[in-house]
């Protein structure tokens, strides 16, 4: 239980690291670049060991950690696009509720066997979240810009499916560090591209309040990996319950802390779904 609130406690400090970016306006891209230099370092500090080029052609995960660096970008470029096009509401709760992919491919995939009271902590945790990231809104979205929040759904869908695949296939025995190393330097290779691209200056990127800002995320980020993959293998729960654990203990948390440090208004209904999301913890715990 201990390794899955590490896991929710980083994956919160990532939310609020982009919150404070905001306050702060702090550029989001060179940030997230820096974000993940950082991630990899951490990773290649606690592999605890010499690596080469040749060691790393060599895992049989490689092609997969390839993949899911590359989606962290284009997962963030969706994330923005969907803020900015379908709304807030339609985008968390696209991002929150991806997490039953994960959960439909452990139980088809790797028949996790499922009974009757994790089928009710399931259905309570998906109505958790949807009370939870609730808020109401004036504006009606576009028809043409769903198609943003569904790729937003199967893409983090895609990432979480990808990272249990790996985990349960190539790191029960170790090496999820030396893993997260190559996916994060993946990931920021991908965003000095995506700086190039967008003709931004990479001096952007020595901003003193970037460095720290982008540190910060790039740290809680490698934590968020490291202890998801740490619960997949160690904490004892099935995957399906892992997965469900931490991401109604991240909305829930989140919100938390949106209302004490950043004053934001909660609703009725948010209050429910933080209420139901420790319900439904309690339950897929036993």
């Amino acid at each position: 239980m201990f390794l899955i609130l590490l896991a929710i406690l980083s994956s919160t400090g990532i939310l609020i690291c982009f919150k404070s970016f905001e306050k702060f306006k702090i550029e989001i891209l060179p940030a997230i670049v820096i974000n993940y230099i950082i991630a990899g370092f951490l990773g290649y500090i606690i592999s605890g060991k010499s690596i080469s080029l040749q060691h790393i052609f060599e895992q049989d995960w490689l092609a997969f950690a390839l993949l899911i660096g590359l989606l962290f970008i284009v997962v963030f470029f969706i994330i923005g696009k969907s803020f900015q096009k379908a709304g807030i509401t339609i985008t968390s709760l696209a991002s929150k509720m991806s997490f039953i992919i994960p959960i439909l491919f452990s139980i088809l995939y790797f028949h996790e066997s499922v009974n009757q009271l994790m089928i009710i902590g399931f259905t309570m945790a998906v109505l958790s979240i949807i009370l939870a990231v609730y808020k109401p809104s004036n504006k009606s979205n576009k028809i043409k810009h769903l198609w943003l929040p569904i790729s937003l759904f199967f893409g983090a869908g895609l990432v979480d499916t990808l990272v249990k695949y790996s985990q349960e296939t190539f790191l029960t025995n170790g090496g999820s560090a030396l893993f997260s190393l190559v996916l994060f330097a993946i990931a920021a290779i991908a965003g000095l591209i995506s700086l190039y691209i967008k003709n931004r200056s990479l001096t952007e990127l020595i901003k003193l309040k970037t460095l720290i800002g982008g540190s910060l995320l790039g740290i809680v980020n490698f934590g968020s990996l490291y202890y998801l993959i740490a619960s997949l293998n160690d904490s004892g729960f099935k995957s399906s319950v892992v997965f469900s654990m931490v991401n109604i203990g991240i909305v829930s948390l989140s919100l938390i802390f949106g209302l004490f440090i950043y004053k934001e208004k909660i609703s009725k209904l948010n209050y429910l779904g933080i209420a139901l999301a420790f319900i439904a913890i309690i339950i897929l715990a036993q």
